[in-house]
């Protein structure tokens, strides 16, 4: 994962006005309309809409609850997920041009679900019971910390393209919060 992946994934992360000063200094344009806390959306030098999905913040039950329906399959009547499909529709129907789409943990599984039809990033997505055996389309990336536990499920799926890299933290198996950190 290059260095602009990583600092898009961790700009997630930020309230809106961080974000925004990050986005800038990156040479990007933040589109202050259509982000929030749970999703920044952004354009890049050629125009292109993106969107970077949040992961899970400590201590937010909404988020806590987004978590347990990965486990168990119910994003369908999550929130947080409707949210994200429905923020991809305005910004491609605004944009006119496919979204890009990013996330770590939490925000990987968003930006996977989301509907874009542009690149999908994911980094260390929550993976779930219901996700074993499912395939990985050609323009989605899913990368992943090999100790990580949150996306352990994911070894299951068909990544048919090549498209799961793997890299290893140098932590121990057992520093479950220093395997899933976007290094």
């Amino acid at each position: 994962m290059d260095d602009q992946v990583k600092n898009i994934l961790k700009t997630s992360y930020l309230n809106q006005n961080e974000a925004k000063n990050q986005f800038q200094q990156m040479g990007f344009i933040y589109d202050k309309d259509l982000s929030t806390n749970e999703s920044k959306v952004f354009v890049d030098k050629r125009g292109n809409p993106n969107i970077v999905f949040r992961g899970t913040v400590p201590r937010r039950t909404s988020d806590l609850v987004s978590d347990l329906s990965i486990l168990t399959g119910l994003e369908g009547v999550n929130p947080r997920f409707k949210e994200s499909k429905d923020l991809t529709k305005e910004v491609e129907r605004k944009y006119q041009k496919p979204a890009n789409v990013y996330g770590d943990s939490l925000g990987g599984t968003l930006a996977e679900r989301s509907g874009a039809s542009g690149k999908i990033i994911t980094h260390n997505k929550g993976t779930g019971f219901f996700d074993i055996g499912k395939t990985i389309p050609k323009n989605q990336t899913d990368y992943r910390n090999t100790n990580d536990v949150v996306s352990l499920l994911s070894l299951t799926q068909n990544h048919l393209y090549n498209n799961l890299v793997q890299k290893k933290t140098g932590k121990s198996e057992l520093d479950i919060l220093g395997n899933h950190q976007i290094l």
